[in-house]
């Protein structure tokens, strides 16, 4: 159950902690908790909220050990107002906008996609990417403020279209 809705849980946590390779340490975390505490989840209930509710207090755990350091994360304080009216959307509706989102990155020229890739998944610079991809930092900037609003555009439609 986990590593299926590991993406939505990963989701959330970046959501609270926008550095992917924290993010990524608190994903670990959660899911070692959530081996641990696996008898105390409840067959028949929403495991994805579930387990967001463990993210949460992992989120929070990292925010407390680093002393809420960096200027770019949220306060705890923040993390608990926020967790206390965030539900998690349902597995139907991720995997649908998953779906789209996959499309959508296919439609993409492939240049887009490698920036996209590096940016997102890779967690560059837009200066890194400028110097991998050969651009300019201002081209990467406007790239990728172009290809978001592509893809909100195409998964929006997509969605629509499969009446979601």
């Amino acid at each position: 159950m986990f590593i299926q809705n590991s993406p939505l849980i990963r989701g959330f946590i970046l959501s609270l902690l926008p550095n992917m390779s924290r993010a990524d340490d608190v994903l670990q975390e959660t899911f070692l908790t959530i081996s641990a505490k696996a008898d105390e989840f409840v067959p028949d209930t929403d495991f994805a909220s579930w387990a967001c509710t463990i993210a949460r207090y992992k989120v929070l755990e990292e925010f407390r050990a680093s002393g809420a350091k960096s200027t770019s994360v949220l306060s705890p304080d923040v993390v608990e107002a926020l967790c206390s009216v965030h539900t998690p959307p349902s597995n139907d509706i991720e995997g649908e906008r998953l779906a789209a989102l996959t499309s959508c990155l296919e439609s993409l020229m492939p240049s887009t996609r490698r920036a996209i890739e590096l940016r997102y998944c890779r967690a560059h610079s837009a200066a890194e990417i400028a110097s991998i991809l050969g651009w300019t930092t201002d081209s990467v900037y406007v790239m990728l403020s172009r290809a978001r609003v592509a893809l909100e555009k195409c998964i929006g439609s997509r969605l629509k279209t499969n009446g979601a």
